[in-house]
């Protein structure tokens, strides 16, 4: 059981991709959609295509939930946020997924953190088909004008990301061997005794078995693996940010 956020800023159609993507993997229980509140022309486009998006899901039979906020102010997005949060993850045991594909770098920082703080959700985006289609070409008259004016438009004073203290700890020793040996091995095990195999230790061996066991409970409470019971066995496998994190490891060993 999911709750789906959608922070709604220029674009629909990915918009409504992502949602569309989301309800054929999951259980969608609830979608809220966010639209930028501010008067603006930012505020007009969100309202807009918020209004859009609400139509074409009430087509299908569904009736999101309409939220304003300021997705400029890093204070405002995650104060809206957490008390979603603390009612989807910690009252309804939902777990809840935030589409970050069309909005600020303010409120995609705020989401970043927030998210850290709540067990089960995830952020996502939608990536575009054609990038960079609103840039003119460097052969094009206008580019160097746009140029220059992009390149020259100026700052405000820097708004720090804040980020929980409880920060997520490097994987230590035994727990990159684990790692290791599961990327070795298409990145999963059937079982445990496996892994502890392929460590070359003794899987009768009681304490190694409880040694391993922790190793990999940490593991997984990082995010790193994922554990499933089949037929009496547990089955451990990397997750696709395991994955990632090994494949880091390995490269970095390579150019130290």
């Amino acid at each position: 059981m999911v709750a789906l956020i959608c922070m709604v800023g220029n674009d629909y159609q990915r918009i409504l991709d992502g949602i569309n993507f989301w309800r054929s993997e999951e259980l969608i229980e609830a979608i809220y959609l966010f639209f930028d509140y501010k008067q603006d022309k930012y505020g007009y486009a969100s309202q807009k295509n918020v209004e859009d998006l609400e139509n074409s899901l009430m087509l299908k039979g569904t009736q999101p939930l309409n939220l304003g906020y300021n997705p400029q102010s890093f204070e405002n997005v995650f104060s809206t946020f957490y008390k979603i949060l603390k009612k989807e993850v910690d009252i309804y045991q939902r777990g809840v997924l935030i589409d970050a594909t069309s909005t600020t770098k303010e409120a995609y920082g705020a989401t970043v953190t927030i998210a850290l703080m709540f067990r089960n959700v995830r952020l996502y985006i939608v990536p575009p088909k054609e990038r960079g289609w609103y840039v003119p070409t460097p052969q094009d008259k206008n580019f160097q004008e746009w140029f220059r004016k992009t390149r020259s438009i100026q700052g405000m004073q820097p708004q720090e990301i804040y980020l929980p203290g409880q920060r997520l700890r490097q994987p230590v020793k035994d727990e990159i061997i684990v790692l290791l040996k599961l990327y070795e091995h298409q990145g999963t095990s059937d079982k445990m005794i496996d892994i502890i195999k392929w460590c070359r230790r003794d899987p009768n061996d009681p304490v190694i078995k409880n040694k391993f066991s922790r190793i990999i409970s940490r593991l997984e409470n990082k995010g790193f693996v994922e554990k499933e019971t089949t037929n009496r066995s547990k089955k451990v496998s990397l997750t696709r940010f395991g994955q990632i994190l090994t494949e880091a490891i390995i490269a970095s060993r390579s150019v130290i």
